[in-house]
């Protein structure tokens, strides 16, 4: 499908030939037709694969159509900014963007002057109970990485949000973007939707594990790494890759390592770097630094190693220092970048090759646990750079042979595992049911029962099991006097 087929003004087909768009991949082809009809959408296909183009078509289609509103709801800040700033292409054809991340005790009724408005999950929620008046007009959702309704603690929040703004907008075009899972049929049944699931990549993916000099991929192949290995197997990958052209991200488990790590490797990869690269990087460094209002040792840490071509990535960085680094490292100025998993759950930097150091993270209940397959496939999903790489890497580094087996068999081998609602959690269900109530969304007891019946949750639960649920909950809002 070419973008000339799509029913648009040459102005609106202007701006995606501005991105470079010609031709749709194959999972956005198959999309596009039920997007233009005003269906319903999940689509499951994997990280760089356009999910979100397909979500901008739908909104102008029906916008430019119908008028109203497009709300954009995603996980994290950073990602919020990454959507908004893309968004922003639309103001050449009259769209009015706004990016609403702060504070989440106001209804924020300057937003009902925007046509799309881009938001976290927590932001969608607080102007729902705050009863913002403009929530009526939405008349297009776009629900990115919806499959994070299996987050026990984020997940109940962005249900309620969707089950909320549906029964408000009975009209409403529901576009749910979300990684590969396993049981999409199900998010897709719950959303009346179409459901688009493809394994379909621009770049083609080989995973495999990295141990003493050698990659083995799970395709049977091998690389052998022709570099020094004494410094360790992620200092080996990172400088093969970066002496190929390629640029690498590294993924660890906790902000400390993102540092202690980026320290070491920046030793390693100014050694390969040109004079002219020396340069520019000691400019961004500079630029790091004059940035920010008050030194930090963490900033000061930063530029140092990005004068050496590293870069860190966490949540303790100021959205300045994050910009600077994902745009350094898009425009291929920065070689490397040791991230937590945040970077991998939307925004979008990829690299040749992804290098996954840390399976396990410690969970304050439970301690050391094994991560989810989903998330390694995230993280996985960011190797290859579309119109750079012929093919993208990710290797999980392991400290011998023979962890090799339960590596390849517990992830790479495996599906990732099937989502399930949260809000099943007598918590969860205390505060949503607390809040329909009080936002008068419930008046009676069957008006929780529908409100409830018409979450993810519903779906999944037993029910007899559901009323059961929610009536021990309504007996405890009685009798500690929430409610009367």
């Amino acid at each position: 499908m070419n973008v000339e087929e799509l029913p648009f003004s040459k102005d609106v087909l202007s701006i995606f030939k501005e991105w470079g768009i010609e031709e749709f991949y194959p999972p956005q082809a198959e999309a596009i037709p039920f997007a233009l009809k005003g269906e319903n959408l999940v689509l499951s296909i994997p990280t760089a694969a356009g999910k979100s183009l397909v979500a901008y078509i739908a909104t102008l289609h029906k916008l430019l159509r119908e008028g109203g509103k497009a709300l954009y709801v995603v996980p994290l800040r950073a990602l919020a900014r990454e959507k908004y700033e893309e968004l922003l292409s639309f103001r050449k054809i009259g769209f009015k963007i706004a990016l609403s991340t702060g504070d989440l005790d106001e209804s924020d009724p300057r937003l009902g002057k925007y046509d799309i408005i881009v938001c976290t999950s927590e932001k969608a929620d607080s102007l729902l109970r705050h009863g913002a008046s403009w929530l009526k007009n939405v008349k297009v959702l776009i629900v990115d990485e919806i499959h994070l309704i299996n987050d026990p603690t984020r997940g109940p929040t962005l249900e309620i949000v969707v089950a909320r703004l549906r029964l408000m907008n009975k009209d409403l075009q529901i576009i749910g973007l979300s990684a590969t899972i396993k049981n999409a049929d199900e998010l897709a049944k719950w959303l009346n939707a179409k459901l688009v699931k493809s394994d379909w990549r621009p770049v083609p993916l080989k995973e495999g594990v990295g141990y003493d000099n050698v990659i083995e991929f799970t395709d049977g192949t091998k690389k052998i790494l022709l570099v020094d290995t004494k410094k360790g197997i992620i200092p080996a990958l990172v400088i093969d890759s970066i002496n190929e052209g390629g640029q690498v991200l590294v993924f660890v488990n906790t902000r400390r390592s993102t540092v202690a790590l980026a320290k070491k490797l920046a030793n390693e990869v100014k050694k390969l770097l040109s004079d002219e690269e020396k340069q520019q990087l000691k400019e961004i460094s500079n630029e790091m630094l004059r940035g920010e209002t008050e030194p930090t040792i963490v900033g000061e840490t930063l530029a140092k190693c990005i004068e050496n071509g590293v870069a860190f990535h966490n949540a303790g960085l100021s959205s300045f220092q994050r910009r600077t680094v994902e745009k350094k490292f898009r425009e291929h100025i920065i070689k490397c970048i040791v991230a937590t998993p945040t970077l991998a759950a939307g925004v979008n930097i990829p690299a040749r090759r992804v290098i996954i150091r840390d399976l396990w993270r410690y969970d304050p209940l439970f301690g050391m646990r094994p991560i989810p397959i989903l998330e390694y496939k995230q993280q996985a999903g960011r190797a290859g750079r579309p119109r750079y790489d012929k093919i993208g890497e990710a290797v999980v580094t392991i400290n011998n042979e023979r962890q090799k087996d339960q590596i390849l068999y517990g992830y790479l081998l495996s599906d990732t595992e099937p989502i399930y609602s949260k809000l099943g959690t007598e918590s969860a269900l205390r505060v949503h049911i607390l809040s329909a109530i009080s936002t008068n969304i419930a008046n009676s007891i069957d008006d929780i029962y529908d409100f409830i019946g018409n979450c993810f949750y519903a779906q999944q639960a037993d029910l007899n099991m559901l009323k059961e649920d929610i009536d021990r909950v309504i007996e405890f809002l009685l009798e500690n006097e929430f409610i009367e």
